[in-house]
């Protein structure tokens, strides 16, 4: 908005002009002249000018409706220039709380889209974790001794997906009020009130019931029994323990350990020790994973409530990841000596096991020496010594991302009798 004065001569002039003639009179009296006092230009009226301290606002139609529009809240109402102070700054700018931002998405409205209406129930089942949970099930399918059946796994498939989505939408559904606290969950839909608690619950309901009912129906009772008994034990025994104590991470390492066994039991039986080989190794390779995440953002879970070791006891934090990193090498080792692959996957598999136990090791010394009494009474050692564990952690997270995969192909590729139609000799004639 240009400002502009009516000045005696009848022209207009810029708020500019003005300020222009007042750095000109301090410019004089800078240079310390005797009886120098700048007399105004003639062409300028330099009485006193009254300036409306606020701008007053028009409500219109239009206008209303645009701000309407963009508000990002609900509730609170548009305050006027008319009902300000007098003094006050025009515009009114106050932060917006995470906590209020608590508009649903209009259904009634004609320019939702479906996609739009189906994402925040997408994002409720954390998809990247249920992918891994599906696969983890799915890999451990493949190890199984008996043959393969295609329905039988796009049963297991969907089975795992939707349970496992139904207990995330749970956890989502409880803790709102928490995750709105940490910088890396304010973005979730119940957060965000696109998906209220309620709507939550109802969602997880639906599709845990239809999973149960696939696996029960496609594949067999015993696997969904156990998807249906890994949806409370995450959603309601490991969420509330995550507020109470650090064996919280010790349990949610069992929910991990659950996919695993359904794809064994999916082919096989439970009675077989590969079955729980498997589930030993999803259940050791959470802590490496979940501790090098946890360091990263351990500020955050402290201030939204929850005892994770990564800020109750650092030092225990990164041992417990290197102890479970170096129990991978005997664990794929009984796979071979179960019969589930060949002696080779046991020097195959010891190299991904050797780069995750390399930077869980360098994790585990670096913490070890920032809370020995040398560094915690330097800060600039100390300082320092932070800044190198926080890089080691990344690494062994992204180790962990990588290894885990490694493990499981290479595993399917070493599994017992892949590649002896290469070698066959059934194809020669008998002698007589």
């Amino acid at each position: 908005m240009l400002l502009l004065m009516r000045v005696s001569g009848g022209v207009r002039v810029g708020v500019f002009g003005v300020r222009a003639v007042s750095k000109c009179a301090k410019a004089g009296q800078s240079h310390g002249v005797q009886g120098y006092h700048p007399a105004p230009p003639h062409h300028l009226n330099t009485a006193a000018i009254d300036f409306t301290p606020n701008v007053v606002l028009t409500r219109r139609p239009l206008g209303g409706n645009i701000v309407g529009r963009l508000r990002c809240t609900d509730d609170g109402e548009l305050q006027t220039a008319a009902a300000a102070p007098a003094g006050a700054n025009p515009f009114n700018v106050q932060s917006v709380q995470h906590a209020r931002r608590t508009r649903p998405i209009d259904t009634t409205s004609p320019g939702v889209s479906l996609a739009k209406l189906a994402m925040p129930y997408y994002q409720l089942t954390k998809p990247r974790l249920t992918t891994l949970v599906m696969l983890s099930a799915i890999c451990s399918y493949a190890l199984s001794p008996q043959a393969a059946s295609l329905g039988q796994l796009i049963c297991l498939t969907t089975g795992t997906l939707l349970t496992s989505g139904a207990a995330n939408a749970i956890n989502m559904g409880r803790e709102p009020d928490f995750d709105r606290q940490m910088l890396r969950t304010q973005a979730r839909p119940v957060v965000r009130g696109l998906v209220s608690p309620k709507q939550a619950y109802a969602f997880s309901c639906l599709i845990g019931l239809a999973g149960t009912a696939t696996l029960y129906y496609g594949v067999n009772p015993t696997v969904a029994l156990l998807a249906a008994a890994n949806i409370p034990l995450y959603a309601w025994l490991y969420t509330s323990l995550k507020r109470v104590s650090i064996v919280n991470t010790w349990v949610g390492a069992l929910v991990g350990a659950i996919p695993p066994l359904m794809g064994w039991a999916a082919a096989s039986s439970l009675e077989d020790p590969a079955a729980w080989c498997l589930a030993a190794l999803l259940y050791c390779w959470q802590f490496p994973h979940f501790n090098a995440l946890s360091h990263s953002v351990r500020m955050q879970y402290r201030n939204a409530g929850y005892r994770m070791t990564a800020w109750v006891n650092p030092r225990l934090n990164a041992r417990v990841a290197l102890r479970y990193a170096l129990l991978m090498f005997p664990i794929c080792a009984m796979l071979a000596y179960l019969g589930v692959t060949d002696k080779y996957y046991v020097w195959d598999s010891a190299v991904p096991n050797a780069w995750l136990a390399y930077w869980c090791f360098k994790f585990y010394w670096q913490q070890r020496r920032n809370y020995s009494a040398d560094v915690l009474g330097d800060r600039n050692k100390f300082t320092a010594g932070v800044q190198l564990a926080n890089t080691y952690a990344r690494r062994t997270m992204l180790a962990s991302v990588l290894q885990l995969p490694a493990v499981f192909l290479l595993a399917i590729l070493h599994k017992r009798g892949r590649w002896d139609f290469l070698w066959s000799r059934d194809d020669r004639p008998m002698k007589p």
